[in-house]
């Protein structure tokens, strides 16, 4: 089983650590609609970890070794859903309704982000969250239908949504 063995990973503390910080400021951040400070923030990394490198090295990627061992814990696991809930809110989108806020508010609306989903996306597919990652991907393809920009750095983050995905394995390094 693969795990992160580089000198760079913080290790699960550090990473969960963050993640409990982070989602604090999306909680306060939500309950006062500043949905603008979603989209202003870099918090990808740690909200949602996945096994590819980042600007960061392997400092918060993880892979099979370290994704078991968070899903284990029912804490991180929450705290982790509750994330993308409120990531996908920021933009306009009830994750566990797949489909728009009715009335949402200012700033509550897509921020041409489209690594950060593809990033939340590809996290959910890795920790095998399908439901959830089901839901962000119906609004995606919501998105691209409208013809919202889907490249970054050189890079269509689009495909991910496009096609059948059986497992995380099978997808490209991005």
């Amino acid at each position: 089983m693969k795990r992160n063995d580089s000198p760079d990973f913080v290790g699960l503390e550090e990473l969960k650590r963050k993640q409990r910080e982070q989602l604090y400021n999306f909680e306060c951040w939500a309950a006062s609609g500043k949905w603008n400070e979603f989209h202003r923030h870099h918090y990808d990394w740690w909200m949602f970890p996945y096994n590819q490198p980042s600007s960061y090295g392997e400092a918060y990627t993880v892979y099979d070794y370290e994704v078991n061992l968070l899903k284990k814990n029912s804490i991180f696991v929450r705290r982790y859903l509750r994330g993308v809930e409120l990531l996908l809110l920021s933009w306009g989108w009830k994750l566990k309704d797949h489909k728009m806020v009715d009335n949402p508010d200012l700033f509550q609306d897509w921020a041409d982000w489209p690594i950060r989903l593809y990033k939340c996306a590809s996290s959910l597919l890795l920790f095998g969250f399908e439901k959830e990652f089901e839901s962000v991907r119906t609004y995606a393809l919501r998105l691209i239908s409208e013809e919202k920009n889907f490249w970054y750095d050189g890079k269509d983050c689009s495909e991910l949504f496009r096609m059948e995905i059986l497992n995380m394995s099978e997808l490209s390094e991005f």
